[in-house]
C-alpha cells in the first residue's frame, strides 16, 4: 500500500483525493493545506489527518509518496523539498514555471531512487493510447495536422490564477496539456512555435492559439480559453492525415466523456471507440504511480522527461507571443517525447 499526502486543497486536490478511492494499491492519509483552510476541506477528500504544515508531511514516515497540488509558482521548491525527505512525487503540471530548472529535479530523483510522474493524464486513458497506437503505425497516413482545444469555465476558483507571476498565463497553466498530447500522438518535438494571446483580467494571458510546426511536416494547433461558459464544448483533439483522420471528443462541462472516431480516407464508414468516465486518465496514471514506487521501476509515461519538453515548448510560446514572432525549438531536448 502507497500512503499519500496531498498538499492543496482546491479542485485538482479534490479530484485526486477522488481518484485515490478507486486505486487500490493507493490510500490517502494526509492534506496539507493553507493556514485557515483545514475547517473548509471538502467531503471528497474524505477524513485524512490534516495540516497546514508541509513538514508535517515531509517528515512522517508513514507517508510514501506526496501529490502536490498547489499554484504552478510553488511546485518546483515543493517538488525539491518532496524529493530531499525521500518521497515518491506526483506534481501537477506544469511542473513550474522555470522548465530549466527541471532537469536538475529529475536528477535528483534518480540520484534517491524515487518515482515522479505528472498528471498528462491522456496518456493513460485507453482510447487515446489506441489512438496514438494507430497514429504511429502510420494508419492514418502522414498526419498533416493536428488540432487541440481545451476551454475552462470563467468561474474558475483561486485569485492566483489572474496573477502572472503566479500562473503562468494560459499556456503554461492549462495548455501545455494540448502540447504534450500533441507531441506524444505525433511522437517528435516541434522545431518552431509561434503563438497569439489575449490579455485579460489583470493583463494575464486567458485566451491563446500555439502553433507548432514539426519536423515531419505537420502543423499543430493548440488553443483555449479561461473565460468559456457551460454550453461551449469543452474540449478536442483533431488528427488529420493523408489516408485518414480521427476526432475526440472530451463532450461537455457536465457530461464529459471520452470518445474517439476514426475513419481512412476512402472508407465511408466511422469507427467509433468511447468511454463514459472522466477519471479514466487519472485513475490509470495513479495505477501505475503505485505500482512503480512499489516495485522501484520508472514510469512508462508522463515522467519528468517528457514533463520538461511541453514546459519548454510552451515557455518558448509565451515568448513567441510577448515578441509577436516564430522562435526556434529544436534542441530543447535529445529526443522525442
Amino acid at each position: 500500500m502507497i500512503h499519500c499526502a496531498i498538499v492543496g486543497s482546491g479542485w485538482s486536490a479534490g479530484r485526486h483525493a477522488r481518484v485515490l478511492r478507486r486505486v487500490e494499491q493507493s490510500e490517502l492519509v494526509r492534506v496539507v493545506v493553507e493556514p485557515g483552510q483545514s475547517s473548509h476541506l471538502p467531503a471528497v477528500f474524505g477524513s485524512p489527518l490534516v495540516t497546514d504544515r508541509l513538514d508535517d508531511a515531509l517528515n512522517d514516515p508513514g507517508i510514501d509518496a506526496v501529490i502536490v497540488c498547489t499554484p504552478p509558482d510553488t511546485h518546483l521548491a515543493i517538488a525539491e523539498a518532496v524529493l530531499r525527505a525521500g518521497k515518491h512525487l506526483v506534481v501537477e503540471k506544469p511542473v513550474g514555471l522555470r522548465p530549466e530548472r527541471i532537469p536538475a529535479l529529475e536528477s535528483l530523483a534518480q540520484e534517491r531512487g524515487l518515482t515522479v510522474m505528472v498528471p498528462y493524464h491522456f496518456r493513460f486513458v485507453p482510447q487515446l493510447q489506441t489512438l496514438r497506437s494507430r497514429v504511429q503505425a502510420g494508419e492514418f497516413g502522414t498526419v498533416a495536422h493536428a488540432y487541440h482545444r481545451m476551454y475552462s469555465l470563467r468561474d474558475r476558483e483561486g485569485a492566483w490564477l489572474w496573477d502572472d507571476s503566479r500562473s503562468g498565463g494560459i499556456i503554461m497553466e492549462s495548455l501545455v496539456h494540448g502540447i504534450d498530447q500533441i507531441m506524444w500522438m505525433l511522437g517528435e518535438l516541434p522545431s518552431t512555435v509561434t503563438a497569439m494571446t489575449h490579455a485579460g483580467r489583470n493583463q494575464v494571458a486567458d485566451a491563446a492559439t500555439v502553433l507548432l510546426h514539426f519536423p515531419s511536416g505537420a502543423v499543430g494547433t493548440v488553443e483555449g480559453s479561461w473565460i468559456s461558459d457551460p454550453h461551449v464544448p469543452f474540449g478536442s483533439l483533431d488528427i488529420v492525415g493523408t489516408a485518414g483522420s480521427a476526432a475526440f471528443d472530451r463532450g461537455r462541462f457536465q457530461k464529459r466523456y471520452f470518445r474517439v472516431e476514426s475513419a481512412a480516407a476512402d472508407a465511408p464508414a466511422t469507427q467509433v471507440d468511447s468511454l463514459d468516465d472522466d477519471d479514466a486518465g487519472f485513475v490509470g496514471l495513479h495505477e501505475h504511480f503505485a505500482e512503480c514506487c512499489a516495485h522501484g521501476k520508472p514510469p512508462q509515461a508522463a515522467n519528468l522527461h517528457e514533463a520538461y519538453a511541453a514546459a519548454a515548448v510552451a515557455a518558448a510560446a509565451v515568448e513567441a507571443a510577448r515578441f509577436r514572432r516564430q522562435l526556434p525549438v529544436t534542441g530543447l531536448l535529445p529526443d522525442a517525447p
